[in-house]
């Protein structure tokens, strides 16, 4: 009698499945035209496999974060600043026109006042417009007209 040769990187193994497991297996082994040891061998280098690319795609991901990260903060930073700077430059010009306004002025105070209160609601209105918004808002002129009276 001849016995079968063992290649020593292979390695034998008992598990135990659940009946139907082993029908399924049987049967799908025999649409394959093959062994239920090839097909439970083929699955479970499938599932190593996934289970290993998933580790692979959290380092892969990490790297991609760090790299976006190098990209991109340094243009974010600089889009801050430069809001930053806008937002001084508004502001100035803001206590600019009032004081302007303020000085040409011949009516008391309350109705500079009750000027400013309108003035600031008419800003706020205005940034809380969308984008689309702004564009048609900006293209009626009697419509920014009639606003800038209120005033």
């Amino acid at each position: 009698m001849e016995s079968k040769k063992t290649n020593p990187e292979e390695h034998k193994r008992s598990i135990k499945f659940k009946a139907k497991t082993i029908e399924d297996m049987e049967k799908l082994a025999a649409t394959k035209h093959t062994s239920v040891s090839v097909i439970v061998r083929e699955f479970v280098d499938k599932g190593l496999a996934v289970d290993g690319y998933r580790n692979d795609i959290d380092f892969i991901t990490e790297i991609i974060h760090k790299e976006l990260k190098e990209v991109l903060e340094p243009q974010v930073n600089r889009l801050v600043k430069m809001l930053m700077k806008i937002g001084k430059v508004s502001a100035g010009t803001m206590y600019t026109n009032l004081s302007l306004i303020q000085f040409f002025n011949d009516e008391d105070q309350q109705a500079f006042y009750e000027m400013l209160n309108r003035s600031l609601r008419l800003g706020v209105d205005y940034m809380k417009k969308k984008d689309f918004e702004v564009d048609q808002y900006l293209s009626q002129v009697d419509k920014v007209y009639e606003d800038s009276k209120k005033l």
